[in-house]
């Protein structure tokens, strides 16, 4: 039977792989095809949408990885508490977490842990009075918007600003997942 700690490292460093791939296949392949859309409008609307799933699958994926490593570090008798799990922590937690704080800098740290769980999770976050008695939920809501309201330079820098983000987080997570790699194939006894 496999021991937990070893399964706990793999499931971290799988989640780590999971996340690289993730902000691989959104910088090289799911922005390039949204610059192509024919209208500022629906590219928009796209991109905003790819943005926030994507966003949601990165903090996921990089909370499963941390927990798992770190389970596995602390639960390991000392001569097996290799620093190479802290340090696939450290690359998980800066490669999702801190570039997700600094694309979201202008919202500040309330704004962004607000943001972040509105995102991540189906909560709605308003007050009170902010519910809907009617029966319709707020994605059933249709929002209808002019094209002035879109500008296409703005849209086309956003995703420029968005594929650097995710290129960064490629390398960063990428670093920590051949570390993994790395760390349990040394691991075998």
């Amino acid at each position: 039977m496999a021991c937990p700690i070893t399964i706990s490292k793999f499931v971290g460093t799988v989640s780590l792989g999971l996340l690289t791939g993730l902000s691989y296949a959104t910088t090289s392949i799911t922005l390039p095809a949204l610059q192509l859309l024919p209208t500022s409008i629906t590219a928009a609307r796209s991109f905003n949408e790819v943005k926030r799933l994507s966003r949601a699958q990165v903090l996921r994926l990089s909370s499963l990885a941390n927990t798992c490593l770190l389970f596995a570090y602390y639960v390991s008798p000392p001569r097996r508490q290799h620093p190479f799990m802290i340090w696939m922590c450290l690359a998980s937690t800066v490669g999702a977490f801190g570039l997700d704080i600094f694309a979201n800098r202008h919202l500040g740290l309330k704004g962004w842990v607000c943001s972040t769980i509105r995102d991540t999770t189906c909560l709605s976050l308003g007050g009170a009075g902010h519910g809907h008695s009617n029966g319709k939920k707020e994605e059933d809501l249709v929002v209808v918007e002019s094209e002035e309201d879109v500008n296409g330079e703005s849209v086309r820098e956003e995703m420029k600003m968005e594929r650097w983000l995710q290129r960064a987080r490629t390398w960063i997570v990428g670093v920590g997942f051949a570390m993994g790699v790395v760390g349990l194939w040394g691991d075998k006894k």
